[in-house]
């Protein structure tokens, strides 16, 4: 438990780091281009992820799932990624003038391309990664993405000022690639990997068919609505919808991103060494809500001074979409833990069939919704996501016996808690004549009873997210003591 903690831990570190930089470059950005030329780039980006999602057919993850490692398996990873990637980019390539035209802009030609290189240059470190990931070695894992993170935002914002407008997103995509790659390579010096091999093919596809096949209903239904709104209305839209959905999505990065970039190696694990899973589940999702849930109701109370700091004058269009969309994801809160629960307990078939049933049903409902326009689109996410959430349920109880009181005994300390949480900042509101766009001293004020309700909610339910608090701190006490000059330990004794 101690090793998952820390694992946890990193993560969230460079979770914070990475939503940080991302913040500050898209406050600089909103500022510097239009939202057409932010949809034109957002429209690239997301052709460029349904494109190279297919590489999850050959995944170099299978590498983490294996009881040992060899060296034909790693060469195998190398060579089937790099050669499909190389594939996938040739396709694109000879793909994007037509994209240019459909889309009414021949900037999109030259922006794929670098897009390509970028995606090209990233496949090589896949396997290093995987190894590093398998080896729960988080620490390297943070520094090479946040290097990429800081890289990325500094060519980005860099080639903005000069001037380069919608290509200054791919030429920061294509550049930080390069500095990822490299540390990756330079952390794992697997330089034999090189050599070309598919000796391990079958375990390879075995793995991947299924993972590839969910990776990509994923990226698509991810990019969808950008792909739809730009073909159907004005790239103004596309900006417009694509900063809502950053708003929102702060408490997603903040809370579900670590625990998912965590939660298939130590699953794995927990399989291997026959834990207790269902009480490793519940927990985990009582934990998940106790955190998730305040963040959302709280990003949705102060989204207008969130909008106006991060993205300046001119995107007020995007408060009510980004205040919609933060309320609908208080239903996805398991949908992270299916997918790497379902593949640790090898039930590759069930995790396949979850992904496609949700993801499908949710991409016709969207697709409904895109000829009605943005929000149309925002609301039909209160539709989908509980779908999601009751097939999570669903597809996880055939492996987890787990009764629905169970799963209600789990999370509703954490309803409490989120009641606590809100209870003072709606206090303010209602006091300001039930308005929401707080200063920036009104703002700091319901942060402020936010976190005291929070802490008096986990208080007064004893909730067990408190010993997780108090043994992060014990141990964050124990490393500073341990990391202490030698002569202030000699000194105090």
């Amino acid at each position: 438990m101690k090793h998952v903690r820390r694992a946890v831990l990193m993560a969230t570190i460079g979770q914070y780091i990475s939503i940080i930089v991302s913040l500050v470059l898209i406050a600089v950005m909103s500022r510097l281009m239009t939202p057409a030329e932010i949809g034109l780039s957002v429209i690239g980006l997301s052709v460029t992820t349904m494109v190279f999602s297919l590489r999850e057919f050959v995944t170099s993850d299978f590498l983490i799932q294996l009881e040992t490692v060899e060296r034909q398996d790693v060469c195998t990873a190398r060579t089937v990624m790099l050669c499909f990637t190389s594939f996938l980019g040739l396709v694109l390539l000879l793909a994007s003038p037509t994209l240019a035209r459909f889309y009414d802009n021949e900037t999109l030609k030259l922006f794929l391309s670098l897009t390509i290189a970028a995606a090209v240059i990233e496949s090589l470190a896949a396997p290093n990664l995987s190894l590093i990931r398998r080896d729960m070695e988080f620490g390297t894992v943070t520094l090479i993405d946040t290097v990429r993170i800081l890289v990325n935002a500094l060519a980005t914002v860099g080639f903005a000022v000069f001037d380069r407008g919608v290509m200054s997103f791919a030429i920061g995509a294509l550049v930080s690639s390069i500095a990822a790659t490299g540390l990756a390579l330079m952390s794992r010096r697997l330089w034999w990997s090189f050599i070309p091999s598919f000796k391990s093919i079958q375990a390879l596809t075995q793995f991947g068919r299924y993972r590839g096949a969910t990776s990509v209903v994923d990226r698509f239904y991810d990019a969808l609505p950008m792909v739809m709104l730009g073909s159907l209305m004005s790239s103004a839209a596309v900006g417009q919808y694509n900063r809502g959905v950053t708003i929102s999505n702060l408490p997603d990065r903040l809370v579900l991103s670590s625990v998912f970039s965590v939660a298939f190696p130590a699953l794995a694990a927990g399989v291997r060494d026959k834990v207790d899973i269902k009480k490793s589940y519940l927990r985990a999702l009582s934990f998940i809500t106790v955190v998730y849930w305040p963040a959302l109701l709280m990003v949705s109370i102060i989204a207008d001074p969130i909008v106006h700091v991060v993205l300046g004058n001119g995107w007020n269009d995007v408060i009510p979409i980004a205040r919609l969309l933060t309320l609908s994801s208080i239903f996805f809160f398991p949908v992270v833990l299916t997918y790497p629960l379902l593949i640790a307990l090898n039930a590759n078939r069930s995790a396949f069939a979850f992904n496609m049933l949700s993801r499908v049903a949710s991409a016709v409902i969207l697709f409904i919704a895109a000829f009605f326009g943005v929000f149309a689109i925002v609301a039909s996410q209160f539709i989908s996501l509980p779908l999601q959430m009751v097939l999570c349920f669903i597809f996880v109880r055939r492996y987890v016996k787990f009764a629905w009181w169970d799963l209600c005994k789990a999370i509703l300390p954490s309803a409490y808690v989120s009641l606590a949480t809100i209870a003072g900042p709606l206090t303010v509101a209602v006091c300001l004549g039930f308005r929401f766009d707080f200063t920036l001293a009104q703002t700091a004020l319901v942060c402020f009873l936010a976190i005291v309700g929070w802490l008096i909610g986990l208080k007064g339910t004893q909730h067990p997210f408190l010993e997780e608090i108090s043994s992060v701190f014990m141990e964050s006490a124990g490393d500073i003591r341990a990391w202490r000059p030698y002569f202030l330990r000699s000194v105090q004794r």
